[in-house]
């Protein structure tokens, strides 16, 4: 990667703020709606920066691409995860039917709108796992806040998904907290 090309240079500054405030306890970061985004920044602007076969291909954005109505639908999405969002309220929001919405879906981002809600709750729930206190907070509170109703299946699809039950998820943040604080 050329260090002096003004994308690479971008992205050293992008590093540098992560690093600055990564550990700061009153960081936005820690919170979910600022540090994913940052993060999938960091790595979409390497991504972007280094010379690869693949770089013009990143460019495209498909859902940047993608008609408005599915642009909308995916801000609906994003924007009220913890909502009861059901598939017909999201076409009528997006003035789309609701099979010109999975059709649309499918086509610009392979995936249907009510999977995409679930990757996004469950997203959004790891978060609030990496961030929860145990002692204060239940895998089952946080899986009922994002919509999950059944407790089996979203300790599955998180395993699924990060490779670790969300109990140890929960718990895995104590031992760190406690680690960084230098206690046993």
């Amino acid at each position: 990667m050329p260090t002096h090309a003004p994308s690479t240079q971008s992205w050293i500054n992008l590093v540098v703020l992560f690093k600055e405030q990564l550990f700061r306890l009153d960081s936005v970061l820690h919170h979910p709606l600022v540090g994913l985004p940052f993060v999938d920044s960091l790595i979409r602007g390497f991504l972007l920066a280094a010379e690869h076969p693949y770089r013009d291909a990143l460019t495209r954005d498909e859902r940047l691409s993608a008609p408005r109505a599915i642009r909308s639908a995916v801000e609906i999405i994003e924007a009220e995860a913890c909502l009861p969002l059901t598939l017909s309220s999201i076409a009528n929001r997006s003035y789309v039917s609701v099979r010109g919405l999975q059709q649309g879906f499918q086509r610009h981002l392979g995936i249907s709108p009510m999977a995409y809600l679930r990757e996004v709750r469950l997203r959004r729930a790891h978060q609030d796992l990496l961030e929860s206190d145990p002692l204060t907070v239940t895998v089952a509170l946080v899986a009922h806040r994002w919509g999950f109703t059944n407790l089996g299946r979203f300790a599955a699809a998180h395993a699924a998904r990060y490779q670790e039950p969300p109990l140890k998820t929960l718990q895995r943040t104590v031992f760190q907290r406690s680690a960084q604080l230098g206690q046993p």
